[in-house]
């Protein structure tokens, strides 16, 4: 799956800087006001993992789209993707 830049943008943004600020925020009001965070936090962090897995493998697509198309421009021809990802496995 390969995300547009604006999606991959805002998800990027997401987990570097709202997702610590966050957790942080509720792990201080769990202190202030004595509540288990473990509950929220644990769920928050999946959720925050589940969606770094999914930016992270659109970015290593998008990185080898890119090195092709500047392969291919060095070499001044069609590069076979299949048969490059066959011999990459």
């Amino acid at each position: 799956m390969k995300l547009n830049d604006k999606i991959y943008d805002f998800l990027k943004w997401f987990l570097i800087i709202f997702s610590p600020a966050f957790i942080t925020l509720v792990e201080t009001l769990g202190i202030i006001y004595k509540f288990d965070t473990n509950l929220i936090i644990g769920t928050y962090s999946a959720f925050a993992t589940f969606l770094g897995a999914i930016v992270g493998i659109s970015n290593i697509k998008y990185s080898k789209e890119l090195n092709l198309k500047e392969l291919e421009e060095n070499l001044g021809k069609q590069v076979d993707v299949k048969k490059i990802e066959k011999e990459g496995k």
